[in-house]
């Protein structure tokens, strides 16, 4: 019998700091061994990892999309996919205006921020929070229109099903598709130690003391489609695919482009140089420009 086809649309590296616990490069060697459809790199506000990761896909193969991971400032927590170069862009804008508005090492969005965003071509997974308000997933059905769904993760924490049966009912309350998709931190559950001294950095706090801050297991890998299949509904899991057939965008598609000049209309970029040239020396010499400066501007 074949087995479930699967893409992972939530995972996040080293370069989501203090968080992740293997590098962009073995999480794509690991997915391309599992014989993953896709793997998305969702690092936390940041597309830094995802240079080393398409260089990865060199040597082995693989379909990876790009995007990020994002938790506003009333906790409402989301996953941006870019299916296209448009896609991007928007995202890029927006990781940038996060970044401004917060110290070195952090970032900050509203509301607000997310809607006057230029994301009318992103992807959006809405990751809800225990309570599964539904207020949350119809704003974002007003900026996501058909390009949204819910992520569902079950990581055997002791109330998976309970919380599978709620984001079920959700979907249905709100017309949303379900996809699973799994909070990847580490491409091995052999990382789980170096996981967990990473979230006693990022705490501040001893790590024999950390007790429910740590994640409870090491579900948070990359694990195979088989073992998925026993844990989610064939649908979900096709449904990643079908979300990674969509987003086609590659780093390759990027290539140098000279930006195009600030210049008044009717001048061209040396006309216009040296208007300002001139206006500029009859400004530091108002009696005249001397000869051996007319020379040089001549």
């Amino acid at each position: 019998m074949s087995h479930a086809r699967f893409a992972e649309l939530h995972c996040v590296s080293s370069f989501t700091f203090l968080r992740g616990a293997s590098h962009p490069e073995e999480l794509v060697a690991r997915a391309a061994q599992l014989g993953y459809r896709a793997l998305a790199l969702t690092d936390e506000c940041s597309v830094a990892g995802v240079v080393r990761a398409h260089r990865a896909t060199r040597d082995h193969p693989l379909h990876l999309i790009i995007g990020s991971e994002f938790t506003l400032a009333d906790g409402l927590k989301l996953v941006l996919l870019c299916p296209d170069r448009a896609a991007y862009a928007g995202l890029c804008g927006l990781i940038t205006r996060a970044r401004q508005q917060a110290g070195k090492g952090d970032y900050r969005l509203d509301r607000t921020d997310l809607a006057n965003a230029a994301l009318a071509e992103c992807l959006c997974i809405w990751l809800p929070g225990e309570s599964c308000p539904a207020s949350d997933g119809r704003f974002l059905q007003t900026l996501f229109a058909q390009r949204l769904w819910i992520g569902a993760s079950r990581f055997m924490e002791g109330r998976d099903r309970e919380r599978l049966c709620a984001l079920r009912h959700l979907g249905e309350t709100l017309g949303l598709p379900i996809v699973a998709c799994n909070d990847v931190h580490m491409h091995r559950r052999s990382r789980k130690p170096l996981q967990d001294v990473l979230t006693a950095i990022r705490l501040k706090i001893p790590l024999q003391m950390l007790g429910t801050r740590l994640q409870p297991n090491a579900e948070r890998h990359l694990r195979s489609e088989q073992r998925l299949a026993t844990l989610y509904p064939a649908a979900w899991l096709e449904e990643s695919v079908r979300i990674a057939e969509r987003c086609r965008f590659s780093l390759d598609e990027l290539q140098y482009e000279y930006p195009a000049e600030l210049v008044p209309a009717g001048q061209t970029p040396t006309s216009w140089l040296r208007e300002l040239t001139e206006s500029g020396a009859h400004q530091r010499w108002p009696a005249g420009v001397p000869a051996k400066i007319q020379a040089l501007m001549d």
